[in-house]
């Protein structure tokens, strides 16, 4: 598409009055609608109308009310809202090639598709859902985020998936795949790698093994999962991973074949990882300690930081400096260690029970006469410290109060 635009003119008369720089008219723009957070519904109203008055502002309107888009199947989901249904829209008219469409598909940064997941892989909204907008989404060829929520992911979607080249995070959350995937109308059995840098996968059904044997573990920095997604994964040698976030909720912990597929999961990325967080959520979770131990590998090489969730019966029985105590001893010795964070998930009950307060939190004076010693003997370097709610900062030569949110 050839969309040709100009700078507004200014006249007195019949003399021509310099035209304002291209600056002022984007800091207006960012002042109706400052940029880094998506557009409420009262902003996005106003940015349409600016681009309704002319080709220029049009042009740079249009860029910041597609930045991000959200399509949304839910039958119950207000789709008479103009707001909830501008990416609806915006799938249609792509898919019926409209000029300006085509062109705000370009502008496309982040796209979230929610609420498309059905019993059938026939029915109407699935078929629609694949033929329509999941097509569309090779228009948007710079797209940096891409979330399917409780959505069926059929071939129609890898195929669209695998031509976005400038992809860098994937997101898949209670989601349910095909078994396998054909790319060109037949079954490949070895298809083209999926290069992201950046992907999430929670709760997927048994097909989620067709995730694992697409995506480029090699290129991968970051990965937020839970353990049912992670066992099929086989970390190459060389790896780029840095960030790793993993959930144990949904496999039974109490398994011993639970606790090897977790250890052996980390000792493959110990090598690699620099942000680690575990949670540990499983009400059944009785004897922490243990499967803890049991899990983690000998020795995380480059190891920064490290964040645990627990429940609320380990937070009972294992007090700030007990806790402290089995992290050094099963992390044991590091010296890149900087950040160590354990927070207590306090469940609807205890809210109701206690309210706003944390009946766990410990005092700053607390760590750092409890805690902080044996801290900080195993990880010398380290520079805040957070356990249960209260936490400790290491500013100059002294340690500080810090305020959690």
């Amino acid at each position: 598409m050839s969309f040709r635009w100009a700078i507004p003119t200014h006249r007195v008369g019949h003399r021509s009055l310099p035209p304002f720089p291209l600056e002022i008219y984007l800091e207006i723009l960012e002042h109706l609608a400052p940029p880094g957070q998506e557009l409420s519904p009262e902003q996005t109203k106003t940015l349409t109308r600016v681009a309704g008055t002319c080709k220029f502002f049009c042009h740079i309107a249009i860029p910041r009310i597609y930045e991000h888009v959200s399509v949304v199947g839910s039958v119950y989901y207000r789709h008479d809202n103009a707001y909830s249904n501008r990416g609806a829209s915006l799938c249609g008219r792509i898919v019926a090639r409209e000029d300006l469409a085509l062109w705000a598909a370009k502008c496309v940064r982040e796209c979230n598709f929610h609420n498309w997941l059905s019993e059938s892989e026939e029915s109407w909204a699935v078929s629609i859902f694949a033929e329509r907008y999941a097509s569309s989404l090779r228009y948007m060829t710079n797209i940096h985020r891409l979330t399917f929520s409780e959505c069926f992911i059929t071939n129609e979607h890898w195929r669209a998936i695998m031509e976005l080249g400038g992809l860098e995070e994937l997101v898949f959350d209670r989601c349910h795949f095909t078994e396998t995937i054909q790319l060109g109308g037949t079954r490949i059995n070895q298809p083209p790698k999926l290069r992201v840098s950046s992907i999430e996968v929670y709760e997927g059904d048994f097909h989620s093994r067709v995730v694992a044997e697409v995506l480029d573990l090699g290129r991968l920095r970051s990965l937020k999962t839970d353990l049912s997604f992670a066992k099929f994964l086989d970390w190459p040698q060389d790896c780029a991973l840095r960030q790793l976030h993993l959930d144990t909720w949904y496999v039974n912990p109490e398994h011993r074949s639970t606790r090897s597929t977790l250890r052996r999961f980390l000792q493959q990325t110990a090598r690699f990882v620099v942000e680690l967080k575990l949670s540990f959520l499983k009400p059944i979770l009785l004897e922490f300690k243990d499967y803890f131990q049991d899990s983690l590998p000998d020795n995380f090489q480059n190891l920064r930081s490290l964040t645990l969730i627990v429940n609320s019966i380990t937070v009972d029985r294992l007090r700030p400096r007990e806790m402290s105590d089995l992290i050094c001893r099963c992390v044991g010795f590091s010296p890149t260690m900087e950040s160590l964070t354990v927070q207590a998930h306090v469940s609807d009950s205890m809210r109701l029970r206690f309210g706003p307060l944390n009946p766990w939190q410990p005092s700053p004076d607390y760590l750092r006469q409890n805690a902080l010693p044996l801290i900080s003997a195993a990880f010398p370097n380290i520079n805040y410290v957070e356990i249960y709610g209260g936490a400790i900062r290491l500013q100059g030569a002294s340690w500080v109060d810090v305020l959690v949110p």
